[in-house]
């Protein structure tokens, strides 16, 4: 509550708050508290002695308007948490005041007529971020918001270390980091991860990639990455720095740069200076980083910024993983732009902070080191189109991937767009993607890929073709691009990528995915199948009868009624698979092939086939006691003497044959029926891929399961081509709160035009883009948790009179306003604020037109635009 000098602080007589929305609930109260209010009063001129405001919430939002009751014949002046005046009016028996100012406890005070404070009241304003224009992109905000909360729940996760807890939203730097783009406007706990890697970083400033958030075994990476010492286990946490990568410091920028924007926590941020330097200077000193030849972040052959390289010629042998892990002297190097541009966008902001800390001289070092990567960078790397994915730094290497590298189109070019480099270079990416998506492949969920075309060589250990960063279509640029499109004058495309992403998000359960099968080509033809003849081979009954070499169905015993007497025998269609079933009365009883290592039965079977196949379909069963998930095994023994083997699980491959249940892409429940123990038994089947199609099969071997159970074939079909799995729209890879949280930075910097242009939104750039959308009304407030910094408007677009309201307020000190006119409006004719008029200057980029002027901030403006055709 506001103190005045030498008095007690002033004492409300009543406190409760009433938004518009509830205004409605109060009318009775209102009329009831005036009659008695009038009643204490002889005349309208007394002094003034009383003001309330009703309170019905705990708090109200920026811009919800309030009812102030007084007594006539004063002032009201209304101070946000700040004691900045934002409203000032004559006291009146009721007087309506839009919430504004900064978050916190709001004072109104009445004055007499001598300018004497004779009571006050107070209520709380609480802004949260929120978007809605009652249709798409309010729909889009809430699937974006539930998508960033969803994993982990509550949008992060929680490590202790040393003594201390620490909050984020991924444990990877580089996930951390674009996760925040969204998270910001929702959580404070943006600096915690780099304080942790700040208190474990290495003395030549090298950041680690990512913390172990789990109780996660580390022994693969303590193996691998100890050598290189890019392993670390400290107060039972360890920490890895994955070989490959160049981008880990710059992330660690970002986001400390992130932070401090939100938080405008400039000890906190001034503490950590030292340590940012030093991770900037990393790169360009440590030798697998830094690329003599070309004085550029290098990094080996890998899918844009991903932690795993290439496999093929060059690949050199490594004990463990060799695509994983550096061979120094021996790797091959190259230059990837989006490490570079990368780099120059944290070199800026490292400036930003030395100058704001007071540091020029160190600030313009690294500004001078940005300039000049990126001016090698754009002679290197840049096409005139977009950045070449990957520039070999030893010009004799010539490899074959199977694709023409130069017309590879990677995703470092949307993220690129929004790290500060020049308007052509980004025009010139934006149109690359614009024409991309009028040639895309068939099934193509978008021009958003990952890496397009994709690779046909050289990363199949890691990545299918049109798979996550193989040709996948990234969910997690989405955002990027749409973001850098409304930045650069393309703003109609982005507000069509932002319908095209809710659709998207609407077809696949509700969430955006981190990435997509980038090509659906159409289904092969139908496969040419022949069966296999296993008659020599069988042992086993279909039925409880057996003979003396025979056994009964799964060793069930003799007449016991518990068998499998109702499968169809003969030619069968299964899953539309073609099987021959034995009949046990034509074949001396035996109907299939059993395994298991109980006395008597073989161990192996060996079914010769001698015949080419790509995929082998098998009609099988398991008995119901084998206790491990194995449930057999199978070998393929190749006429050239090599063989491959695999398992076959129970619950994947094959299950039980009582009560039968399984049902994947690969296997299921074939047939089922009663017996005369069991309403439902059943055999399944499963096709399994011949691992080298192309060597001819001599036989196939089959092997009991150790634990003692049965395993038994009762038909083998052979396919001349593997089971066409028709691909899932979402693929595999990254956390999906990424790809939610960098649409989120679209929708709040980009469509609703939000963007923090000092600490905290102490200053605000505000450029309403809903002209590119067709939308014509729209609520907004972006929020920084970590400070409270808000800034919250309404816009209304009135095409019939050709004019647009602005309702406009928040905490800091001012707002830049460029708004995007629609179409067919030639300028503006004036802008008035209360029936002040406002000066303002309009402004063109490509064929968009904005007008552009300034609001003093905190008060709340009401602001009314007219156009002209």
């Amino acid at each position: 509550m506001y103190r005045w000098p030498n008095r007690e602080p002033l004492r409300t007589c009543r406190e409760t708050v009433m938004t518009t929305h509830d205004r409605c609930s109060f009318v009775i109260l209102a009329g009831l508290f005036l009659s008695v209010l009038a009643l204490t009063l002889p005349a309208v001129s007394q002094t003034p002695s009383h003001i309330a405001v009703t309170r019905e919430a705990s708090s109200v939002s920026p811009l919800d308007r309030l009812t102030i009751f007084s007594q006539p014949g004063g002032t009201i002046l209304v101070r946000d948490s700040r004691g900045r005046e934002y409203f000032r009016g004559a006291s009146s028996f009721s007087q309506s005041v839009a919430a504004g100012g900064a978050c916190g406890t709001h004072t109104a005070v009445l004055y007499d007529r001598r300018g004497n404070p004779v009571d006050s009241t107070s209520f709380r304003v609480e802004a949260r971020t929120g978007i809605d224009d009652g249709g798409s992109m309010g729909e889009l905000f809430r699937l974006l918001h539930d998508g960033m909360m969803a994993d982990p729940p509550g949008g992060y996760e929680q490590v202790s270390w040393n003594g201390r807890e620490y909050r984020f939203f991924v444990h990877w730097v580089l996930d951390n980091n674009n996760t925040m783009k969204g998270m910001q406007y929702f959580s404070p706990w943006g600096g915690d991860l780099v304080d942790l890697l700040r208190a474990v970083q290495k003395p030549d400033g090298m950041i680690w990639s990512f913390v172990n958030s789990s109780e996660t075994d580390s022994s693969y990476f303590e193996t691998a990455y100890s050598s290189l010492g890019y392993f670390l286990r400290d107060h039972d946490r360890w920490f890895v720095r994955q070989p490959v990568e160049n981008h880990v410091e710059y992330n660690y920028v970002n986001t400390m740069y992130q932070h401090w924007k939100a938080s405008g926590d400039n000890a906190w941020m001034e503490k950590g200076l030292d340590a940012a330097c030093r991770a900037l200077d990393y790169p360009v000193t440590d030798t697998l980083r830094w690329s003599k030849r070309f004085l550029l972040l290098k990094r080996p052959y890998c899918i844009d910024s991903w932690d795993f390289q290439v496999d093929d010629e060059y690949t050199p042998p490594a004990p463990l993983s060799p695509t994983m892990v550096l061979v120094p002297g021996k790797t091959k190097f190259g230059i990837f732009f989006g490490d570079n541009t990368g780099y120059f966008e944290a070199c800026n902001q490292l400036a930003d902070m030395l100058e704001h800390a007071g540091h020029p001289e160190r600030a313009d070092a690294y500004r001078r080191r940005g300039k000049e990567i990126i001016d090698r960078l754009m002679a290197l790397s840049w096409n005139g189109r977009y950045f070449t994915h990957f520039v070999e730094d030893d010009s004799t290497v010539r490899r074959n991937l199977g694709v023409d590298e130069r017309s590879q189109i990677a995703q470092g070019n949307m993220y690129s767009l929004n790290r500060g480099l020049p308007h052509e270079v980004n025009a010139a990416i934006i149109r690359t993607y614009i024409d991309l998506r009028k040639r895309l492949p068939a099934g193509s969920p978008g021009e958003w890929y990952a890496i397009y075309p994709p690779f046909e060589k050289g990363f199949g250990r890691h990545n299918d073709m049109w798979q996550y960063m193989n040709g996948g279509v990234a969910g997690h640029a989405i955002g990027e691009l749409a973001r850098g499109a409304y930045e650069n004058g393309f703003e109609e495309y982005a507000s069509d990528i932002m319908f095209r992403m809710r659709d998207l998000i609407r077809k696949y359960d509700n969430k955006l995915y981190f990435a997509y099968t980038g090509s659906v080509p159409a289904p092969p033809p139908p496969p040419h199948y022949r069966t296999v003849d296993i008659s020599g081979r069988t042992n086993m009954d279909l039925w409880d009868r057996g003979a003396s070499d025979v056994f009964t169905w799964m060793d069930a015993g003799k007449s016991s009624g518990n068998d499998m007497r109702g499968l169809p025998t003969g030619s069968q269609v299964f899953h539309g698979i073609p099987f021959r079933v034995i009949d046990p009365e034509t074949n001396r009883r035996r109907a299939a092939a059993a395994v298991s290592t109980r006395p008597g039965f073989p161990r192996e079977a060996d079914i010769p086939v001698n015949d080419t196949a790509s995929a082998v379909c098998l009609l099988h069963s398991s008995s119901d006691n084998i206790p491990a998930h194995v449930a057999g095994a199978i070998t393929f023994l190749y006429s050239d003497g090599t063989e491959a083997s695999r398992y076959l699980m129970k619950g994947k491959d094959v299950t039980n044959w009582w009560f039968s249940s399984l049902d994947n892409e690969r296997a299921g429940v074939a047939w089922t029926g009663p017996n005369p123990r069991s309403r439902r038994v059943g055999v399944c089947w499963a096709v399994i891929d011949n691992p080298e199609p192309q060597n001819a099969i001599r036989s196939l071997r089959f092997h009991a399961p150790l634990e003692g159970g049965i395993y038994a074939i009762l038909g083998i079909t052979l396919a001349d081509q593997p089971l066409y799995l028709k691909p899932k729209g979402p693929s595999y890879g990254g956390p999906d709160n990424w790809a939610a949280a960098t649409a989120m930075a679209a929708l709040v910097e980009g469509l609703a035009g939000v963007k923090n242009a000092g600490l905290a939104y102490s200053e605000v750039d505000l450029s309403p883009r809903w002209a590119s959308a067709s939308i014509d009304s729209a609520r907004v407030t972006a929020t920084f948790p970590a400070s409270q910094g808000y800034v919250a408007y309404r816009y209304h677009n009135r095409p019939d009179r050709k004019e647009a309201g602005l309702l406009l307020t928040g905490s800091g000190s001012e707002v830049h306003v460029h708004l995007l006119l629609p179409r067919g409006i030639a300028s503006v004719a004036s802008i008035t604020s209360g029936g002040r008029r406002i000066s303002f200057g309009t402004s063109t980029i490509e064929q968009s037109r904005y007008v552009n002027f300034t609001v003093p901030l905190p008060g709340v403006s009401d602001l009314r635009i007219r156009y002209t055709d």
